[in-house]
């Protein structure tokens, strides 16, 4: 099959209604490089709340605050989210009423619970669809459904050998070859890619530092875009070990692997427009679901331009919905007014 009649992969199907901004919405998410593109409070974060809910569910205890924060809408009082993948299907319906938000659960998990307060936890285990979710948002990510701690991780943090071990459940007295291994490995392919296109390397000598040639700089003295890149590149290559080691659901022996997700909050942050081309060809070609939330013209133009690849798509949030039909012209204006996009 030629790459322009290829067609795109479904890892992932999320359906919301009245959830959030989204009156009724539905996105498909493969391996490669989805682009979400709209104004603010669209609905675009609405759907990374529904996947870090999904990795969090995958876990044990789901709190009250995350289900309240995705699922209640304050325009209306009830809302649904069904997640379907690899023939596993998981809907979830939210009801507020007598001051108590209901919660529904039906494919997967057949069960009902109430939360009275965001304090309050729900103890429903969902064995599939499984996610192991990194979320990064300007200069950190944060990691869900793994083996590690669900917290922000600064680059430095991120690659530091400790961090490592605990995303992937290394146990502590396991032979010291079985990290340093990984670690050797995961350090070298980032490099591969971030000195091909920044003319940066990274080192850890007990702590991170970039390299450019003879001369090394502490992460504090890099450029904001070249840090935002090693992030980026780290977190993407370093989200499909996590998710074949992602936390098995308590009391199921289940060793599918979970779908590796990497949602990139306000992509274009920090970056100059050359780096975001190499990073959307970078993305693209991964094997994960890597999504990248975006206002920029020229991140949506290259999505549509290589729409018919097999690994690219995109989708546009407006009034409370999301579509896929664009007119080109709807974002000439802001790639005329992006610096150096007509020389790629």
């Amino acid at each position: 099959m030629s790459q322009k009649n290829a067609q795109p992969q479904t890892e992932l199907k999320i359906a919301l209604v009245n959830i959030g901004p989204l009156k009724e919405a539905r996105v498909e998410l493969g391996r490669g490089l989805t682009v979400f593109y709209g104004p603010n409070a669209s609905g675009k974060t609405t759907v990374a709340r529904a996947l870090r809910l999904l990795a969090l569910m995958n876990t044990y205890l789901v709190e009250g605050w995350e289900l309240m924060d995705v699922l209640y809408s304050r325009m209306n009082k009830e809302g649904r989210i069904v997640y379907e993948s690899g023939g596993a299907v998981l809907e979830m319906k939210g009801t507020v009423k007598d001051n108590k938000m209901w919660v529904e659960f039906r494919g997967a998990c057949n069960c009902s619970d109430h939360l009275n307060s965001p304090d309050d936890h729900l103890d429903v285990i969902i064995r599939r669809p499984r996610a192991a979710m990194f979320w990064i948002r300007h200069d950190a990510a944060a990691p869900y459904g793994t083996r590690g701690k669900m917290r922000p991780y600064r680059l430095e943090k991120l690659l530091a050998p400790s961090t490592i071990r605990g995303i992937l459940g290394i146990d502590r007295k396991a032979p010291p070859e079985e990290l340093l291994d990984f670690y050797e490995e995961l350090l070298a392919d980032v490099n591969k890619y971030l000195e091909s296109f920044t003319g940066y390397a990274l080192e850890y000598r007990g702590k991170l530092y970039f390299r450019r040639g003879a001369h090394h700089f502490s992460y504090r003295h890099t450029a904001r875009g070249v840090r935002r890149m090693a992030l980026i590149i780290a977190a993407t290559l370093l989200a499909r070990a996590a998710a074949e080691k992602a936390i098995p659901p308590p009391h199921i022996d289940e060793r599918e692997p979970a779908i590796p997700v990497v949602y990139l909050e306000d992509f274009e942050l920090s970056l100059h427009v050359d780096y975001l081309d190499h990073l959307i060809e970078f993305l693209r070609r991964r094997s994960v679901v890597a999504v990248a939330e975006t206002h920029s013209g020229f991140v949506l133009r290259r999505a549509y331009e290589t729409r018919d690849s097999g690994d690219v798509r995109y989708y546009v949030f407006k009034d409370g919905t999301v579509h896929t039909e664009l007119n080109p012209s709807l974002f000439k204006e802001e790639i005329a007014a992006t610096p150096g996009a007509d020389k790629l």
